[in-house]
């Protein structure tokens, strides 16, 4: 069970699992909380075990002690750092305080999510910009997007050992979705079905995902009111890999200090 942490302008958990066999972990988190911005790093190490673990050890060593910087430089300066290493593939994601914008990238397959607060806001959720590399071996371009964020979003990072079907199962309870009785509901496909809730009902219903204007939001019915720790342990427990390192970081914005 992952426990929520509380920072002065967010709320965060993380979960991390090693690939069977291994002692040591090549996933690798960094979460800093600066008196302008909150940064966070999510870092794979390519591979499994010691070797990995030396190459997302040393991406996070950098991002520590070079916090001030922007997400791009980041990168950059990781890529030099890590050459000597395996690499590795990672996600920083920076939350301007003063402003209230993240700036994040992705550098590989580390996956991220936006999930938005307020049910009105459309899209309801954002996906990180995946840009294709491997820190310490090969970069391409670098695109870091800037999007505003609000009080009540919830920020989700995860490397490759968290299955991605999790982003459209967590999505579908953040967005608007019609429930109805259903006294058939194997006519619906599989992908059209919800049956079970992010908030826990003790016997879950099956629900059709449809755009109506008297929808019933999770946001509206208490997704303003989860902690991160149980959104982690949800993903943790229906996505997560029995075949790779994983990771993954949940972060609810505050609002402004």
């Amino acid at each position: 069970m992952s426990e929520t942490i509380f920072l002065s302008s967010v709320e965060y958990s993380f979960s991390s699992s090693t690939y069977p066999g291994q002692t040591e972990s090549g996933d690798l988190h960094i979460i800093k909380d600066l008196p302008s911005k909150l940064l966070i790093g999510v870092v794979d190490g390519m591979g499994h075990g010691h070797e990995a673990a030396i190459a997302a050890k040393a991406a996070v060593d950098t991002l520590n002690a070079n916090s001030h910087l922007s997400v791009i430089n980041l990168v950059k300066l990781c890529h030099e750092k890590l050459k000597t290493t395996r690499g590795a593939v990672m996600a920083l994601a920076s939350i301007n305080y003063k402003e209230e914008t993240l700036t994040w990238i992705s550098i590989g397959n580390i996956e991220g999510i936006l999930l938005r607060s307020d049910p009105q806001v459309k899209p309801a959720y954002e996906s990180i910009m995946m840009c294709p590399g491997v820190i310490g071996y090969r970069l391409t371009q670098l695109y870091a997007t800037v999007v505003p964020i609000t009080k009540g979003d919830m920020l989700i990072l995860s490397t490759d050992g968290i299955r991605s079907e999790y982003i459209l199962r967590v999505a579908a309870d953040a967005h608007p979705i019609s429930i109805r009785k259903v006294e058939n509901p194997e006519e619906w496909s599989k992908d059209e079905l919800i049956q079970e809730s992010l908030l826990g009902s003790e016997k879950p219903v099956s629900s059709k995902k449809k755009a109506y204007s008297n929808d019933i939001s999770l946001f509206e019915s208490g997704f303003l009111n989860l902690q991160p720790h149980v959104v982690t342990d949800y993903i943790t427990k229906h996505f997560v890999k029995d075949s790779d390192d994983a990771l993954i970081t949940v972060i609810k914005y505050l609002g402004k200090k």
